[in-house]
């Protein structure tokens, strides 16, 4: 049984694919990128609400290696309602160069959506991204 997470990510990235791996106007992705300091487990303290996260808090996102050289993405979120923790899993890919911080990310086969780092602290402690849109961040 897919959760709320996977068929909501889906309809999004179905309805974003014809520019889901861009990044918006006006958004550059940080540069230089050190994906080794990236890696790791990440809080989100805010967010724009979208379908595939409502309703959910204590979100994570933990970002590993793969064997291929991408990287392994687990989103985990409570879910009140339901009382139980939901999570997707997806990989991700530079698109460029690996000192900049975009990346794309499919948690559905070969459907890629962005994921660019518009703001990182100097410490790797607060990250800002930015999908393919200003309405997702």
């Amino acid at each position: 049984m897919k959760t709320r997470i996977y068929t909501a990510l889906l309809c999004i990235l179905l309805t974003a694919l014809p520019g889901c791996t861009g990044k918006p106007d006006g958004v550059t992705p940080v540069t230089p990128f050190a994906l080794e300091r990236y890696l790791g487990q990440w809080h989100e303290i805010a967010r724009l609400d979208h379908r595939f996260e409502r309703g959910l808090t204590d979100v994570t996102a933990n970002y590993s290696l793969r064997e291929d050289g991408g990287v392994k993405v687990i989103n985990r979120g409570f879910n009140a309602e339901d009382n139980a923790r939901e999570q997707a899993e997806g990989k991700a890919y530079f698109v460029g160069d690996s000192n900049t911080g975009a990346l794309k990310v499919s948690f559905f086969g070969p459907f890629y959506g962005s994921y660019n780092v518009a703001r990182l602290s100097d410490d790797y402690s607060m990250a800002l991204v930015i999908g393919p849109s200003l309405d997702y961040a």
